[in-house]
Formats: structure tokens, sequence, C-alpha cells
């Protein structure tokens, strides 16, 4: 596809756009808070049909080919500048960045499962972008580890109050198991969502069908019934946070929907202020988010992502689930249900999705 012309932005307005670029990620955030579930002694396993016998597992991770050998971990994190010297440079190539949850209430370390991970690319050349959900239940080898649910590599890498090591090892994860490169990481925590959609004054959705979740839990481990009708909403941060959790009407893949649906509702109604709004905005937005964000990437960096998928339609950002139709359901030898990767469903989205 040829590249369409691109004005060179000025780089107040380029930080302006970072932000919307920020807020779509921590809009993902919110929807962690599956380990609840443990606590309130509820099937780890999303699928709804028990898990069936099976003789013979390919077990084994996506080939490798043309990879780069898996990074090693590293300590402490980029400090970014909170104003960039020079306007950036577009990006020539792809980009890949790994969003993912925290579930992190206030007075908690911010260590903690990725109940919420997506994987989201950027590709310049096509004008086009990717996002796509892992569920938290796939069993993976984690490299230094072993096999074990995805979304424990990032505890299992944060030793020692170390989430920049957390998060290479959940980019390692995901390069070795699905055989693709991970670029960059976000990690967004609990209550960011909440307070960055209400700083945007809440998003526009629109409910497909209705939603009954009589035991949705609260944030001090009791029950929160929630009722939301089908048809268009307007959700403040709270609720869009509870319509993206819920889970126990349908199942994770579902509620995955929901997510990269918020997700958008966000990036559109931030790209929709225009620019004077976000003007004005902008200090507020980043007194909002600056707490509850960590990330590898440089300001200058999400600078050029930012103007970058700013200027990608909405027709070109394609959405994908790694549902029941690229896994199935396992008991592992500890007596966990977890998901195991269809490989030979998996390879063909990777290449479409991230490689075409």
């Amino acid at each position: 596809m040829q590249n369409r012309k691109r004005t060179l932005l000025p780089w107040w307005m380029s930080v302006i756009l970072a932000i919307a670029f920020v807020m779509t990620g921590v809009s993902v955030s919110a929807f962690a808070y599956m380990s609840l579930d443990a606590f309130l002694g509820r099937p780890l396993n999303p699928l709804a049909e028990a898990a069936e016998a099976v003789s013979e597992l390919d077990l084994s991770p996506m080939p490798q080919a043309g990879l780069a050998p898996v990074p090693t971990l590293i300590e402490g994190l980029p400090t970014p500048t909170l104003i960039p010297t020079t306007e950036p440079a577009k990006p020539s190539e792809r980009i890949n960045v790994l969003l993912m949850g925290i579930d992190r209430r206030p007075g908690e370390p911010f260590i903690s499962r990725t109940d919420t991970m997506m994987l989201m690319s950027i590709d310049p050349e096509s004008d086009s972008a990717s996002i796509l959900s892992v569920p938290r239940d796939l069993y993976t080898v984690i490299p230094g580890r072993g096999r074990d649910r995805i979304n424990t590599a990032f505890v299992y890498g944060s030793a020692g109050n170390n989430p920049a090591g957390g998060a290479q090892l959940a980019m390692q994860t995901l390069e070795y198991n699905l055989g693709l490169p991970v670029h960059h990481y976000l990690l967004v925590d609990f209550s960011a969502v909440i307070r960055g959609i209400d700083a945007i004054g809440g998003i526009d959705l629109n409910v497909p069908y209705n939603i009954y979740d009589p035991t949705f839990p609260s944030m001090d481990y009791g029950y929160d019934p929630l009722s939301i009708p089908a048809g268009d909403h307007h959700f403040d941060g709270e609720t869009a946070l509870k319509y993206a959790r819920t889970r126990h009407q349908d199942s994770d893949f579902y509620r995955a929907r929901r997510q990269q649906q918020v997700v958008l509702a966000v990036r559109d109604k931030v790209l929709g202020l225009g620019i004077a709004e976000l003007l004005r905005q902008a200090p507020f937005l980043y007194q909002q988010l600056d707490q509850g964000i960590r990330t590898d990437l440089s300001l200058d960096e999400l600078i050029i992502l930012a103007t970058t998928a700013a200027d990608i339609p909405s027709e070109n950002i394609r959405t994908e689930v790694l549902d029941q139709n690229y896994v199935s359901s396992y008991q592992a030898p500890n007596g966990a249900s977890v998901l195991v990767p269809i490989n030979e469903q998996i390879a063909p989205l990777i290449q479409e999705m991230f490689y075409n």
C-alpha cells in the first residue's frame, strides 16, 4: 500500500497525540482483576466445557525461524524525557508493543499477575495496526522457569521488586511461544483506567447483548452485582472497567473482546476531542496517568508511535482473540486447567497479523 504523506507535527502536538496512545494502552489495565477468582474458589479455566481427555498434545512452542535470540533480562527502566528535544522521525518498520494490565489496588505493590495481555502492532508501511488478545491461562514455556500459565511470567521475572525484569520475561515468553518479535512493553495498573477514562469525559460503547453478573467481584473481594442492558451507552471510568472485567456470564474470550472494544473506544474519544481540548486537558491527563504506567518506551518513542497510530484509519485496525479456535483445554500435571496453543491454527494468524 502506498504511504500517505504525513504532515510534520510540532513537538507539543505530538505530546498530545502521545497521550492518546498511552490512553489506548492504559485502558487495558482495568481488565486485569482475574486473580480474585483464586480467592473466590472459581475455576481457572475460562472454557465453559470440561477438558476433554487428550492422549497426545503438542506442547512445543512455535517455530522460531528468522527471530533474533531471546534477550536477557535487564534491570531498570529508561528515563523518559518530559519534553522531546527534537522532532523524531517516523518509524520505517513494524513495531510490536505488549500491553499488560496489572491487578493493583491502592496501597498494593506493582507486582501482580498480568491477567490482561494484548499485543499491539503498528505497521507504517501498510498504514495498518493489529491487536491480539492472549488468554491468561495459555500454557507456555517460560524461559528459565518451565511450563506455566503465561500470566505468571511477569511475576517470575519481577523477583526483587523489578517490574522491568518481569516485563522482559513476559516479552520473551511471547516471542518464544508465538514465534514473533516483541519490541516494547507498556504496563498499566488497575486504577489508572478509571481515572484516565473519567479525565477524557467517558467513552461511548454499544453493548451487543444484556449483561447480568450477580457475582461480579467487588473491590473488597465480596460481590457487586452488575447489570448492563444491550444498546448504546456512555460509560464513565468505573462502569467501563466493570464492563471490561465481567466474564461470569460468558467467558474470558468474550471478555477479551470487550476489552478490545473499550480500548478502541478510548482511542476514538481521545482522537475525537480535537487539538484545542487535548491541549487544555494535557496537564490533567498526564497527572492522572503518570503514577500508573511503566514502560521501556521513552516519550520520544511514544510520540513516534502516537503520531503513526493516530493516522491509521479505523478500518485498517484488525483485532483478534486467541479463543477456542486457537487453543484446546488441558489439565496440567499439577491439576490446573490450562489452554494449550494449537500451533497449526495460530501460525497462519500470526503470519497475517504481524508479518503481512
